[in-house]
C-alpha cells in the first residue's frame, strides 16, 4: 500500500489559490458593477434628455392652447354677432386682433406667428399682414407630432412661417356648431432647440455628478477590497496546519466585509441620486433634508473608513507609543465623538469619574480606539431607548474603565470566543473590534475581561497600569 504525502505548503496552497480566485471574482464583479453603473447612467441620461425634450414641447403646446383660446373664442363670438362674416370677412382688419398679435406674438421669442385659415387653407389673417392671402397647399408641413397630445406639426412653409422652422399648433374655429376654419399658432423651433440645449447642459452636469460620484465610490470600494485582500493574503501566509479552521472564518470575514462595505455604498448612491433629481428639477428637497442626506453620506463613508482601519490595525504590528494619558479626559473625548449617535438612538449615558486625577500608561490613539469600540458595541447591544454606564476608577495599583449596558447580554456559550479574530455575535460586522481592543490593552500591560457576574446586559472591564509620576493634575468632576 502506497502512502501519499502532502507537504504543508501544498496543503496551504489550496486555500491561497481559492483566495486568489475569490479576489479575481470580486474584482471582476466590481468591474462589472462599475461598467453597469456607467451604462445605466448613460442610458438614464439619454432617456432623461429625450423625456425632457418631449416634456418641454408638451408644456409649450399646452401654453399655446391656453393662451390662444381667448382670441379663438372672441372670433367665434364676433362671427355670431355679425362683426365678422362667416367666411372671416373683416377679420384681418379687427384692431383688437392686430394689437393682440403685436403684443403676444411679435414680442415673444418663443412664438413665431399666428394666423387664421379657412377650410380651403386660405390664410385670411396673419400676424404678418404681408402673408395674408397665401394658401396652405398640400405638403405644407414635414411631419406630425402625435405625442404632444394635440394637433401639432413641424413646418417651415414660407407662406405661414416666412421660411423659419416652427411647430404649428392648430385650434378649430366653429360657427353655429360647424368648424369653419383653424387658428394657427407657431412655436419658434430655434427657441425650442436653444431651450432644450440649455436644459440638457444643466442635466448633463447633474448626471455627471451622479455618475462620477457613484463611479468614485465604486473605485474606492475596489481599492478598499484590494487592501483587504492584500492584508488577508498576508494573514493567510502566516497560518500553520493547526489553524486551518481560520480559513473558513477568513472566508466569512470577506463576505461580511463586502456586506458592510456594500450597504454604505448603496446608501451613498441613493443619496447622490436624490440630490441629482433635485439638481435636475425632478424633485424638490428642503435644505434641511439635503443637509441630512449629506450628513448620512458622510457617516456611511466614515463606516467604510472605520472598517478599513480595523482591518489595517489588525494586520499591522506597529509598536505602541506609550505615554502618560489623562484617562478621564480621554473618556470625555470619546463620549463627545459618539454623542450624536447616542442621541439618535435616544440612549442615556451615565458616567462616573473618580474624584482624583487618573493617569495611565498607554498609547493615546489606541486608548481612543478601545473606548470608541466598547461604546459603539454597547450602543448596538442596547438599541434605542437603552442605558449605558461608564465607570472610571482606581483599584489598587491599576486604573479601571468599565462600560456596561442594559442590552440582552452575550450568551454563555459565546463568551469564550468574543475576543477571537473574525468572530462576531452580531449578524453584521467582521469580528475584529474586540480582538483589537484586547491586543491594544495587552500590549499596554493591562487586561480586559467580560464580567460574568454582571446581571442583565453586558459589562466589559479594562484595567490599565497607573502612571507612577503624575503629570499636571486636573480636577475631574464626579
Amino acid at each position: 500500500m502506497s502512502v501519499v504525502r502532502i507537504d504543508g505548503n501544498e496543503r496551504l496552497g489550496s486555500p491561497r489559490r481559492l483566495l486568489r480566485r475569490y479576489a479575481r471574482a470580486s474584482f471582476l464583479c466590481m468591474a462589472i458593477g462599475l461598467a453597469s453603473i456607467l451604462a445605466l447612467g448613460l442610458w438614464g441620461a439619454a432617456r432623461d434628455f429625450r423625456q425632457g425634450r418631449e416634456s418641454l414641447l408638451m408644456s409649450a403646446v399646452a401654453e399655446v392652447e391656453s393662451h390662444f383660446q381667448r382670441p379663438v373664442r372672441r372670433i367665434e363670438q364676433e362671427m355670431v354677432d355679425g362683426e365678422v362674416g362667416p367666411h372671416f370677412e373683416r377679420l384681418a382688419s379687427r384692431e383688437w386682433l392686430l394689437v393682440h398679435w403685436r403684443q403676444a406674438i411679435l414680442n415673444e421669442e418663443k412664438w413665431s406667428y399666428a394666423a387664421v385659415a379657412d377650410l380651403e387653407g386660405n390664410i385670411v389673417a396673419h400676424s404678418n399682414s404681408a402673408l395674408q392671402g397665401e394658401q396652405l397647399r398640400p405638403g405644407w408641413f414635414e411631419r406630425t407630432l402625435p405625442d404632444t397630445g394635440a394637433d401639432v406639426v413641424e413646418t417651415h412653409f414660407a407662406g405661414l412661417t416666412e421660411g423659419r422652422r416652427a411647430f404649428d399648433v392648430s385650434l378649430p374655429i366653429t360657427y353655429r356648431g360647424s368648424t369653419v376654419g383653424t387658428y394657427h399658432a407657431g412655436i419658434n423651433a430655434d427657441w425650442f432647440d436653444h431651450t432644450v440645449a440649455a436644459q440638457q447642459d444643466d442635466a448633463q452636469v447633474g448626471w455627471l455628478v451622479v455618475i462620477s460620484g457613484t463611479a468614485l465610490v465604486m473605485l474606492a470600494a475596489i481599492g478598499s477590497l484590494y487592501l483587504v485582500i492584500r492584508q488577508t493574503t498576508a494573514l493567510q501566509h502566516r497560518l500553520d496546519l493547526s489553524e486551518l479552521r481560520r480559513v473558513n472564518e477568513l472566508r466569512q470575514f470577506i463576505v461580511g466585509l463586502a456586506h458592510e462595505v456594500r450597504n454604505p455604498l448603496n446608501a451613498v448612491r441613493l443619496n447622490l441620486h436624490a440630490i441629482g433629481r433635485t439638481h435636475r428639477g425632478e424633485a424638490r428637497l428642503p435644505p434641511e433634508e439635503i443637509s441630512t442626506i449629506l450628513r448620512e453620506s458622510t457617516r456611511e463613508i466614515g463606516r467604510v473608513a472605520t472598517l478599513i482601519g480595523e482591518v489595517l490595525g489588525y494586520a499591522r504590528s506597529d509598536p505602541p507609543q506609550v505615554e502618560q494619558v489623562d484617562l478621564a479626559g480621554e473618556v470625555r473625548g470619546a463620549l463627545e465623538l459618539v454623542k450624536q449617535a447616542m442621541e439618535d438612538y435616544h440612549i442615556a449615558v451615565v458616567v462616573h469619574f473618580a474624584p482624583e486625577p487618573l493617569r495611565a500608561w498607554i498609547d493615546r490613539d489606541r486608548l481612543r480606539q478601545i473606548l470608541l469600540n466598547l461604546l459603539n458595541n454597547a450602543r448596538e447591544a442596547t438599541g434605542k431607548g437603552g442605558r449605558i454606564e461608564v465607570d472610571v476608577s482606581r483599584v489598587d495599583d491599576s486604573l479601571e474603565v468599565a462600560v456596561s449596558d442594559n442590552g440582552p447580554g452575550i450568551p454563555l456559550e459565546q463568551r469564550q470566543r468574543i475576543f477571537e479574530p473574525f468572530y462576531s455575535t452580531k449578524e453584521v460586522g467582521i469580528g475584529l473590534g474586540l480582538t483589537l481592543v484586547r491586543r491594544f490593552v495587552n500590549e499596554s500591560g493591562g487586561s480586559i475581561e467580560y464580567d460574568d457576574s454582571y446581571g442583565s446586559g453586558s459589562r466589559f472591564v479594562v484595567r490599565l497600569p497607573a502612571a507612577e509620576a503624575p503629570l499636571k493634575q486636573e480636577v475631574v468632576p464626579s
